[in-house]
C-alpha cells in the first residue's frame, strides 16, 4: 500500500477526522488529564496499549499541545480502515514512512507492545520505538495512559508524559512509570482530580453532578 505524502493529505479531511475524534472522546469520557509536558516536535510518543481509547486520547492530547501527529498502526488494521488515510497513518511494516513523518516535524505515536492488551503491567516491547530513536534526533518519550472509572459515572483518561529516554531504557522506564500511575490511581481520592494532573479536555459529567448544577441554578 502506498503511503500518502503530505501533498496527498486533504487538510480539510484531516481536520474533520481529528475534530470527530475529539467529539468521540468528549461524548464518552469524563475528561482527559495530563501530567508532564512534551518537548517541541518532532517527538516519538511511546505508550502502553491497554485500552481501545489509547490512540484517540493521544490525538486529543497532541492537538491540545499543538503537535501534528502520525500514528503507527498495524498494517492489516490500517488496510481495513481506509477512511483514515487522510491522516497519513503509517503501517507498522513501513518504518521508512515513520522516519519521513518525523523529518516533517510530526510527532510519531507508537504503541510498542504491538497489540491491544488487557489492563496490567507493561508487557515485552517490540523494537520499533527504539529503532526510530536510533535513526533520528527526535526525543523518545515514555507515555503511561489509563482509562478508568473512579468516583464518577464516566471513565477518565489519565496521561502521564515522562522524561525523554534512550531506546535501551524505554522498557524499564515505561514499566516503572505505569506502576507509579497505577499506584497513584489506587490511593488518590476518587472524587478529586488526580494529584499533579491538569485537565486538557472536558467531557461528560456524572448524573449527580448535572443534578447538582441544576439545583444550584434553581436556588439562585
Amino acid at each position: 500500500m502506498r503511503i500518502p505524502s503530505r501533498a496527498d493529505v486533504s487538510p480539510l479531511s484531516a481536520r474533520m477526522l481529528l475534530a470527530g475524534f475529539d467529539q468521540l472522546v468528549r461524548s464518552n469520557l469524563r475528561s482527559v488529564s495530563v501530567r508532564g509536558s512534551l518537548p517541541p516536535a518532532p517527538v516519538i510518543w511511546a505508550g502502553n496499549h491497554h485500552s481501545w481509547w489509547d490512540a484517540f486520547v493521544a490525538s486529543a492530547v497532541l492537538r491540545h499541545e499543538h503537535h501534528a501527529a502520525t500514528l503507527v498502526m498495524d498494517a492489516e488494521n490500517l488496510a481495513s480502515f481506509g477512511f483514515l488515510k487522510p491522516l497519513g497513518l503509517v503501517p507498522s511494516d513501513r518504518p521508512r514512512a515513520g522516519l519521513t513523518a518525523l523529518r516533517e516535524g510530526r510527532t510519531l505515536v507508537i504503541l510498542p507492545e504491538g497489540e491491544l492488551l488487557g489492563p496490567g503491567p507493561m508487557r515485552p516491547l517490540h523494537r520499533g520505538a527504539g529503532w526510530y530513536a536510533e535513526q533520528t534526533t527526535a526525543p523518545l518519550v515514555p507515555v503511561s495512559l489509563r482509562v478508568v472509572i473512579r468516583g464518577h459515572q464516566h471513565p477518565e483518561a489519565l496521561v502521564d508524559l515522562g522524561e525523554p529516554v534512550q531506546g535501551a531504557d524505554l522498557a524499564p522506564a515505561m514499566a516503572a512509570q505505569l506502576t507509579g500511575l497505577d499506584a497513584l490511581i489506587a490511593t488518590a481520592d476518587p472524587r478529586e482530580p488526580l494529584p499533579g494532573f491538569r485537565q486538557v479536555l472536558s467531557g461528560r459529567r456524572s448524573f449527580d453532578e448535572r443534578i447538582g448544577q441544576l439545583a444550584e441554578k434553581v436556588q439562585r
